[in-house]
């Protein structure tokens, strides 16, 4: 590519000094052909570097984003050739032998440039004002987003990050740990309060941060004990941390707080008569369960109750609104009243020490993470209340499951695929590198940063197809998202690697092989969930759409295209006879006996002795009709946007891959005459590395998984495509 882009550039400079000669005949025209020869080559080292630089990065700088590239919609979808003579016609080799980087955001009319010459602006980039066919063309996608959103750069952590042979069988965790890191963990208590009484002393005193906690207290704002999870303004205190540093000493401001409760104190200061709010009506269920209602009031008087956003086993996530008081300067202020999503655990002993393990990875992600550049939930602070832990976190948008299921077509574009799936992968990295499995990535874990969506119309007869729900959800168009940006969420079901591994984790449909094997299981069953997830964007259903462990098997293997691997199934054989760790309960029942002892092989559909199918008909259908093959399954799924001419097979190389859909497109003209498509080579290689990418990630050993980090550095994310995600970025 740089020798080609030379060689463009060099024609240019020839027909520069050209002129020079001709307009210059004194004894200078040797010094001037020099130094204008000089001034040329330097700006083909600028432009080739920068180049490189987006080329390499997938970034351009900053000060490249607001630049109008030229696009040429008339040719930009006919395919091209790679063997094509690029030594033909001078003439048209000046026109059409252009590099050309598709930067973003997209502007699809041609920029003009005042004063300048018409085919090179200021920066070294080649614009044109002509339509044009370029023979070399790439399109980057990712810089829509923020510079911060693509890059990632390993910590000081040196955890592992991929999975040996040796925890297939062993690899369970330490519940001693566990147990260790969760009783150093001291929850402050917040009690319920009377009209008269809204908010106790001590709810409002650590409500501060450290260092306005110093000011009123007169002692220091830095944290005395390693183990302690105080001294971040969470609301947190660990073991060490106790009420002994707001009952003694001799500070009057102290003794003062003891006497008056919060609202009081602050009336006094400021001048005016204390705030009335309502009475707690918080209940509880027999089972542990937060009784909804709308309004509730709770946390001192703090939070009042505004919604449900979700609810489950582990207790309730509630949208409240935040009328938190602070201290400032040593005079008590109240804060806008803001929102705010407070997860009520369920008052059960399990329940709360679970919850203790997910405050902990909360405050590793922040302590890691203060920016909240890597885009995982942020914890605001936590508290007990009537034997509830309750945790206050950032309130988000919608899901990503949520946003494809009010769409009128659930797939989202390629370029918004790539976009969330280098957030995802490059949050996960952060989470790896800090000892942190996530355990339960799925689309409804992954919330929106910006909700905001361009509508298209579709087809009559597409939307007569549609569902009843989906059309009313929908309103009969497709929702296209202008901003693709994304963050993790709902860190109850994960664990730090050297802490307890539970038998079974994640929701079945993203339930890595050897979680279902009973194996021991570690980092790469993240990749495999995260690899469920992009299939799932792409073609808008579950990939694994089961709830039973036979029909999943059987379904990982036609989507992989082979068995399961002897080496696997061997040590599944291996840990059951021997009772080695910690196993499903239910794994000889429905695992183990569905393999051949002897060939190791997956018995699906199931037989008796006598031949007879005991596989029920229905679930040998779920299996035929929802899998295929990976490379397969993709192609008929995108088919819809590109034509039929569209096929991948992974056992091929792209320039196989590409010969064939060019003969099956010149075959279509012949018989047709119609233009076949609006599938380029571009667009070809951007499907294919994506599908390699997800082979990767759904390996069957973990021993041989991807990493996260690997992902992170695949090939596809060089590549881009020009879609409506990418034109409707920004859009409203």
């Amino acid at each position: 590519m740089r020798s080609f882009m030379s060689s463009h550039i060099g024609r240019k400079r020839n027909r520069n000094t050209s002129s020079d000669y001709n307009n210059n005949n004194n004894n200078n025209t040797d010094v001037e052909h020099i130094k204008s020869t000089t001034q040329l080559e330097s700006l083909v080292q600028g432009m080739l570097a920068k180049q490189d630089s987006i080329l390499n990065e997938n970034l351009s700088d900053r000060l490249m984003y607001d630049q109008q590239p030229f696009i040429d919609n008339e040719n930009l979808q006919q395919p091209v050739d790679e063997n094509e003579n690029d030594t033909s016609n001078a003439a048209e080799e000046d026109d059409d032998d252009v590099i050309f980087v598709k930067e973003q955001p997209v502007y699809l009319a041609s920029p003009t440039v005042p004063g300048g010459d018409p085919t090179e602006n200021n920066d070294g980039h080649y614009i044109s004002t002509t339509s044009k066919k370029f023979k070399k063309q790439r399109t980057i996608s990712l810089p829509q987003l923020p510079h911060a959103r693509l890059l990632y750069q390993s910590g000081d952590h040196k955890e592992l990050r991929g999975q040996n042979n040796d925890e297939l069988l062993h690899l369970t965790g330490s519940s001693s740990r566990t147990l260790d890191g969760n009783r150093a963990l001291s929850l402050r208590v917040v009690h319920s309060t009377s009209p008269d009484d809204v908010m106790s002393t001590e709810r409002f005193y650590s409500s501060v941060s450290p260092t306005e906690s110093a000011v009123v207290s007169g002692g220091s704002s830095d944290s005395s004990s390693s183990n302690s999870v105080k001294g971040n303004g969470l609301g947190i205190e660990g073991a060490t941390a106790s009420g002994a540093s707001l009952n003694g000493g001799s500070n009057p401001h102290k003794r003062t707080l003891h006497r008056l409760s919060a609202p009081k104190l602050a009336a006094r200061l400021v001048g005016k008569k204390p705030k009335t709010k309502k009475r707690e009506n918080f209940k509880t269920d027999k089972d542990g369960h937060y009784i909804y209602r709308q309004e509730d009031v709770f946390g001192g008087g703090r939070f009042v109750v505004k919604g449900l956003l979700g609810q489950g086993t582990f207790g309730k996530v509630l949208k409240c609104t935040d009328s938190g008081d602070f201290i400032m300067d040593n005079n008590p202020f109240k804060l806008d009243t803001n929102l705010v999503a407070v997860k009520v655990i369920r008052a059960i002993d399990r329940y709360r020490e679970a919850a203790k393990t997910e405050l902990r990875v909360l405050q590793a992600i922040r302590e890691n993470d203060i920016p909240g550049q890597y885009q995982c939930l942020m914890l605001q602070e936590c508290f007990e209340y009537r034997n509830h832990v309750c945790i206050v976190t950032d309130l988000l948008g919608r899901s990503v499951y949520d946003f494809m299921c009010s769409n009128g077509v659930a797939r989202l574009p390629g370029s918004h695929v790539q976009a969330m799936a280098k957030q995802l992968i490059r949050s996960v990295c952060f989470l790896h590198d800090l000892g942190i499995i996530h355990t339960d990535l799925k689309p409804e874990n992954v919330v929106l940063c910006d909700e905001g969506y361009v509508e298209r119309d579709l087809p009559p007869s597409l939307v007569r197809s549609l569902s009843a729900r989906r059309r009313d959800a929908s309103g009969g168009k497709r929702k296209i998202l202008t901003n693709p940006e994304i963050k993790v969420i709902d860190f109850g079901s994960a664990v730090f690697h050297k802490e307890y591994h539970p038998p079974v984790i994640s929701t079945r449909h993203y339930r890595a092989p050897e979680i279902v094997l009973g194996l021991g299981w570690s980092f790469p069953c993240d990749v495999w969930s995260i690899a469920c997830v992009l299939v799932e964007l792409v073609t808008g259903e579950s990939l694994y759409p089961t709830h039973e462990n036979l029909e999943h098997m059987a379904m990982m293997q036609r989507v992989n295209g082979e068995p399961f691997p002897p080496k696997i199934v061997g040590k599944m054989f291996y840990k059951a006879s021997h009772n080695l760790g910690n196993a499903p309960a239910d794994l000889n029942a429905t695992v183990v006996k569905h393999f051949d002892k002897k060939t190791f092989a997956l018995q699906w559909p199931e037989k008796n002795k006598r031949g007879d199918y005991l596989t029920k008909d229905r679930s040998i259908r779920r299996v035929m009709d929802n899998c295929d093959r990976l490379d397969l399954l993709i192609s008929n799924k995108i088919k819809a946007d590109y034509g039929d001419w569209l096929s991948i097979d992974w056992n091929l190389s792209p320039e196989r891959n590409w010969a064939l859909i060019k003969s099956r497109i010149l075959s279509e003209r012949r018989t047709t005459g119609t233009t076949a498509g609006d599938l380029n080579k571009e667009t070809f290689l951007f499907w294919y590395w994506f599908i390699d990418l997800c082979r990767k990630m759904f390996e069957f050993d973990p021993t041989k998984r991807i990493t996260a980090k690997e992902a992170l550095d695949h090939k596809w994310f060089n590549l881009g495509i020009l879609d409506e995600g990418i034109t409707s970025f920004g859009e409203l």
